[in-house]
């Protein structure tokens, strides 16, 4: 329990912007670092979390923490995601109208969109890679996806015909995928 709650508090302490450089430092903290589940497991994992209401990211880490621990690895998880971010927010709205105006201050806040950027393509570039391994069919997974981001593009007004499209050809196609192994470690 110390090593997953060390781990939650690293991914809270060091992501910054939220969505998707959270959604990168968990993979690399727990799949990469610890190899407590397989980089497909942690894949499924926040599939499953985009149908959860409410953040995602919470839902992830609740999800992973019971599948390494067991039910008080979601107690562990959750909180060691949560109250450090939560610290750390606090502290820095606090401050924050102190030193709105310094340059240093500014120079910061500037940094971090491309930071937050780069943990993004990073995660793509690292999800990628199994998707890549799969020869063929990695030019069907590209030619869908990049077609879904022209029609996305084009028009905000597709998003739902772009969802439900991508989902039948996943039914259609991609349903004949092993589920994920049973003997996997996870712990």
């Amino acid at each position: 329990m110390r090593e997953l709650a060390r781990a939650w508090f690293d991914v809270s302490t060091q992501s910054f912007g939220g969505g998707t450089s959270t959604l990168f430092m968990i993979r690399r903290v727990l799949v990469d670092r610890w190899g407590w589940i397989t980089p497909r497991e942690f894949t499924e994992s926040w599939a499953l979390c985009q149908l959860s209401p409410g953040i995602h990211l919470v839902a992830l880490a609740g999800l992973l923490g019971r599948q390494i621990a067991g039910p008080r690895g979601v107690l562990v998880s959750v909180i060691g995601l949560m109250v450090p971010a939560a610290i750390i927010t606090a502290i820095l709205t606090a401050g924050f109208g102190q030193v709105a105006q310094h340059p240093l201050t500014l120079a910061a806040l500037a940094g971090i969109a491309p930071i937050s950027g780069g943990m993004a393509i990073g995660l793509a570039l690292t999800t990628a890679g199994a998707v890549m391994q799969r020869g063929r069919l990695a030019i069907v997974d590209a030619a869908v996806v990049g077609t879904a981001f022209i029609f996305l593009t084009a028009s905000s007004q597709l998003t739902i015909a772009v969802i439900l499209a991508a989902g039948i050809f996943g039914a259609l196609f991609l349903g004949r995928e092993r589920p994920t192994s049973s003997d996997a470690p996870v712990s």
